[in-house]
């Protein structure tokens, strides 16, 4: 009986494919019909009153990133922010398999890390639509929805700590070690898909593109710059793309005079080989001088810039002693100058010269309706479960089970519940106090790490992404005959691997505690 408020939530969007938000309210209706039945599960009105306040502050929490954020991406996609961006990678002088890890490793966990909602999508599905086939260039877009635990500047990794009472930063170090090896396999799998004629060179560049991603997100996360760490990690490894791109530049703009050189010295009849060296060098050639500069656009620029700045603007302020204008209630916490929030809008405003748009506000508005709708179910069921008494059966019974089981179940129970609510943030909602209740002595903070990032990990796999991911492709998609079913059995496959790297990590976890 404590469990079937998840059985409901879970049938209807799997079973029944129900939108999230009334699963939720499915979840929340069983849940109170339980309490009302079942005097195993009550609630008294002094811990309503402080589970609702609870509640209260955790959604306004998401609220004050979302509407931001959402907003902003209105902004950038009315001024072109997008398109130039989009443009821009496409025209990098990288091979293919080099740009798709690129995308993969940089570029989507850069832009999904600022804006969220999937808005990277906007910019990576064309630019591999653009280098791949359909079929594949849809699966390398999922694969590049892979920030999540720091997607919407870090919000679900925030919400996850104070769910738990752990500091943000202790949260974010341990999820940037649990996660540390996803980037690597996604951004491998993605070149992959491309069928690289030179696979070891392939699985090469992009591991280290992975690599660079999950070093950036460790080494913010370290320092206690959770928020921006994926914006920053995004760019640290497109910083190294750009590099790689400059060497490839210069490789290339050195073939073609050697070639010139051979092919003028006689008069002589060229030989075949000769001939086809002249012409691959000239395509380089061709290829590097369209490919543009390396340096992001300037519009590109002034927009990360603005939402970096102004976060570093706030942390100063309140690290020189600004108050930080917080409310605490039921063990969750609001804090206006330490909330993204500010900086989103402020970046937004400041695009349009202090304008704001009431039609980006509207459409805003209606973007982030549902979710946040969703997300307000998920939190009002997390927390009668909970106080109800509901988690702490539940939690019981597994934790009779050996360690190494619960261990091995903590990660998948994470990815169920991202691809259940399609949203990292309503995962740690959902499943977080029962992690903690789940997690042996000492192995909280792991715990609640393994919960954060196989969450965030299985949201790509969720059906309101995948439906995403289909709307930006539009006919390409119909006319590939690639279904929401298609892109759900390859996204499952990847999951296993995914699973697979969490577990090893869950009993590591396990062995060193």
């Amino acid at each position: 009986m404590a469990v079937l408020p998840l059985v409901v939530v879970l049938g209807l969007i799997t079973g029944l494919r129900r939108p999230a938000h009334w699963a939720a309210l499915a979840g929340v209706a069983t849940a109170v019909a339980l309490i009302a039945w079942r005097p195993e599960f009550t609630v008294t009105g002094a811990v309503l009153g402080s589970g609702a306040a609870a509640a209260g502050l955790l959604v306004l929490n998401a609220a004050a990133v979302m509407l931001p954020g959402v907003y902003l991406s209105q902004v950038l996609t009315r001024r072109g922010v997008h398109d130039s961006l989009r443009d821009w990678v496409r025209a990098l002088p990288l091979p293919g398999p080099a740009k798709i890890a690129l995308v993969v490793a940089g570029i989507a966990p850069m832009v999904e890390a600022l804006t969220g909602f999937g808005v990277s999508l906007l910019v990576t599905v064309p630019v591999l639509l653009a280098l791949a086939p359909p079929a594949t260039a849809l699966r390398q877009a999922m694969l590049g929805m892979n920030i999540m635990p720091w997607g919407t500047l870090g919000l679900a990794t925030v919400i996850g700590a104070s769910l738990t009472a752990l500091p943000v930063g202790t949260l974010g170090t341990a999820t940037a070690l649990t996660s540390a090896l996803i980037f690597p396999v996604v951004a491998v799998w993605a070149a992959l898909l491309a069928r690289p004629r030179h696979r070891t060179r392939a699985i090469l560049v992009a591991a280290s593109a992975g690599l660079t991603c999950s070093a950036g997100l460790l080494l913010w996360n370290r320092l206690g710059v959770v928020a921006p760490a994926g914006v920053l990690a995004g760019l640290f490894t497109t910083a190294a793309g750009l590099a790689l791109s400059a060497l490839w530049r210069a490789r290339s703009s050195r073939v073609e005079p050697d070639v010139n050189v051979s092919a003028h010295a006689t008069s002589a009849p060229r030989s075949a080989a000769v001939n086809a060296l002249e012409h691959k060098a000239i395509g380089v050639a061709e290829r590097t001088e369209s490919a543009g500069g390396l340096m992001p656009p300037a519009s590109v620029l002034r927009a990360y810039g603005l939402v970096l700045g102004g976060i570093a603007v706030l942390r100063a302020a309140t690290a020189a002693g600004a108050p930080s204008l917080a409310v605490h209630a039921g063990g969750a916490s609001f804090a206006l100058l330490t909330s993204p929030g500010l900086p989103l809008l402020a970046a937004a405003l400041l695009l349009d010269r202090g304008r704001p748009s009431v039609g980006d506000a509207r459409a805003a508005l209606t973007r982030v309706a549902r979710p946040l709708f969703a997300l307000s179910g998920f939190v009002i069921l997390g927390r009668l479960m909970a106080d109800s008494g509901m988690i702490a059966r539940v939690g019981a019974a597994v934790a009779e089970a050996p360690e190494v089981v619960v261990a091995l179940a903590t990660p998948a129970l994470g990815m169920v519940s991202g691809f259940v609510t399609g949203s990292n943030v309503g995962g740690n909602v959902l499943m977080m106090p029962l992690q903690q209740q789940l997690a042996p002595e000492g192995l909280g903070v792991w715990f609640a790490a393994l919960q954060n990032s196989g969450a965030g990990h299985a949201v790509f796999t969720s059906l309101p992404m995948i439906m995403l991911i289909l709307a930006v492709s539009g006919e390409r998609a119909r006319a590939a005959g690639i279904s929401e079913h298609t892109l759900l059995r390859f996204g499952m496959r990847v999951a296993v691997a995914i699973y697979a790297v969490l577990a090893s990590a869950a009993l590591l976890a396990l062995a060193l505690g």
